[in-house]
């Protein structure tokens, strides 16, 4: 089914309750870091890809908000796996590894889940390189992946964070496709596919300007490594995903081309202080332990918040608004306090620090919900009673008995939106820090652009595809937003084999214009 019915069919039935219209097929044998992944059955249509946080966060929010803002590179680029929509399920928090996590239970929770199409009949590229695959095809869905991430630069200020070859299914086509990608007037590159194209998924740590304006969903808890969810850096993804592919082709393969290329992110990316490994940053403190540092000696009553303190403080930071911006927070341990104060009289009568934490979420997700009326005083009061009922619905979602009268519900609300504001202080401080030290470091590189680390792999890594009467072209035109299929004229043939690989995607798009 083409993408286009996959979204017309979830946009007639995503206001229907999930289970008329949706069934659990399977789920993966091998959950990712933050997700997990497995197959939903339309009833009487497509089969969709489904996503489930392994945690209470808001990682399904922040991925589909990334996704659909690669969406919109859809009608020129084919390398980025697209998102569907959400739809809210009832999960059983207790379910077995491996089961169905939508299986019938005495208490079950409330879950967004993310749909996203269902790439059919593909590989991973981490098994591509452990395969017998011909080396041009290899290294043709790497110089791929490096222009996908050009598009994606350019229109998204896209950063995925996570760019490794589990994380980058391979489908076959035909071996005489040549992609052409126009990235602006004076930047054009071909690339033949020699039978296989890449599509990048997993989009949990990733960055993209749909972000901007909106919470702060992703974590802050990995910046130590270099996944800094919450702003754009140009040189991460072909960092991460040149070192770690370099390492696995060391390992496998031991051919002169290997060496030339592990050579050349060697010298791409060898004044970075990494971890060689896995292309991560050598840190050794994330910005919310920056956080918990400094706010975390003032929680005198809370066990969900000493206990699962990171957990905690990923919830109350999405009620940040990207950018970060700098705050004071010199009384962040007195709104720390003050809220807390307040959330023990419900944490203090209920058992499971699960649904202690379920409901925390509910109670971040209401203030959310009322900020705006909170702030202007005119609507204040309603803002208060709208806050109250909500935290009371989510807390009788899950527990007969918690009594919640003798709880100042201004004072919690009014204390976890100061909170929150504190913490962006602090967030923005460690990250400005962070950001600045990282420019420097990077000013050392030879390259510092997407589009001279892909033309220094293309020159190092020569391909020996010839241009023949079977050769065609698809032209991948950000430009006008559009693909086209071009056949290039047979008098032009020899000339474009005698040119320059790097300079023959200029050269056809010249014959195309005319």
């Amino acid at each position: 089914m083409s993408y286009e019915k996959l979204v017309n069919h979830y946009n007639e039935h995503r206001e229907k309750p999930w289970k008329e219209w949706l069934e659990f097929k399977e789920i993966f044998p091998k959950p990712g870091k933050q997700g997990l992944v497995g197959l939903l059955k339309s009833k009487k249509g497509p089969t969709y890809v489904f996503k489930i946080s392994q945690y209470l966060n808001y990682l399904v929010h922040h991925e589909s908000q990334v996704m659909k803002g690669l969406n919109e590179l859809s009608p020129f680029c084919p390398h980025f796996c697209k998102g569907v929509g959400t739809v809210e399920c009832d999960v059983n928090p207790e379910y077995r590894k491996g089961g169905n996590p939508f299986e019938e239970a005495k208490l079950t929770v409330v879950k967004e889940v993310m749909l996203c199409e269902y790439l059919e009949n593909t590989t991973k590229l981490y098994n591509i390189i452990r395969a017998d695959v011909k080396e041009d095809a290899l290294y043709s869905t790497i110089k791929q992946v490096l222009l996908a991430l050009a598009f994606a630069q350019r229109s998204q200020n896209f950063t995925h964070y996570d760019l490794h070859s589990n994380n980058i299914m391979v489908k076959k086509c035909n071996p005489d496709v040549v992609f052409l990608y126009v990235l602006d007037e004076d930047n054009q590159f071909c690339v033949p596919t020699h039978g296989l194209y890449p599509i990048i998924i997993d989009f949990g740590f990733s960055y993209s300007k749909s972000m901007e304006d909106g919470p702060l969903w992703p974590s802050m808890g990995h910046t130590d490594v270099g996944f800094t969810s919450n702003q754009f850096d140009p040189i991460a993804d072909p960092k991460l995903f040149l070192v770690t592919v370099s390492g696995e082709i060391k390992e496998k393969r031991k051919s002169k081309k290997s060496k030339r290329f592990r050579n050349v992110v060697k010298n791409l990316f060898g004044k970075l202080d990494i971890d060689w490994t896995n292309g991560w940053d050598n840190g050794n403190k994330s910005a919310i332990d920056c956080v918990a540092e400094l706010i975390g000696e003032y929680n005198k009553t809370s066990k969900l918040f000493d206990e699962y303190e990171h957990y905690c403080l990923d919830l109350v930071q999405s009620l940040i608004i990207l950018p970060l911006e700098e705050q004071n927070y010199s009384n962040v341990h007195g709104s720390y306090t003050a809220f807390l104060e307040e959330w023990f009289k419900i944490e203090n009568q209920i058992s499971s620090q699960f649904y202690n934490l379920y409901i925390l979420k509910g109670l971040v997700d209401a203030a959310r919900f009322v900020t705006a009326a909170y702030l202007d005083p005119r609507t204040r009061n309603a803002a208060i009673i709208d806050f109250q009922r909500k935290v009371i619905e989510r807390v009788n979602s899950v527990v007969k008995f918690c009594r919640t009268i003798g709880l100042n519900f201004e004072k919690m609300l009014c204390g976890i939106l100061l909170l929150a504001r504190g913490i962006e202080g602090i967030l923005f401080d460690v990250m400005f820090s962070k950001t600045s030290r990282k420019e420097k470091e990077y000013s050392k590189l030879p390259l510092k652009s997407i589009e001279q680390i892909y033309a220094a792999v293309e020159v190092n890594v020569d391909d020996t595809y010839v241009y023949t009467e079977k050769t065609s072209v698809i032209i991948l035109d950000s430009l006008n937003k559009t693909t086209n299929i071009y056949e290039i004229p047979l008098e032009s043939l020899d000339d474009i084999n005698d040119l320059n690989p790097i300079a023959r995607g200029t050269y056809i798009y010249d014959l195309y214009k005319r």
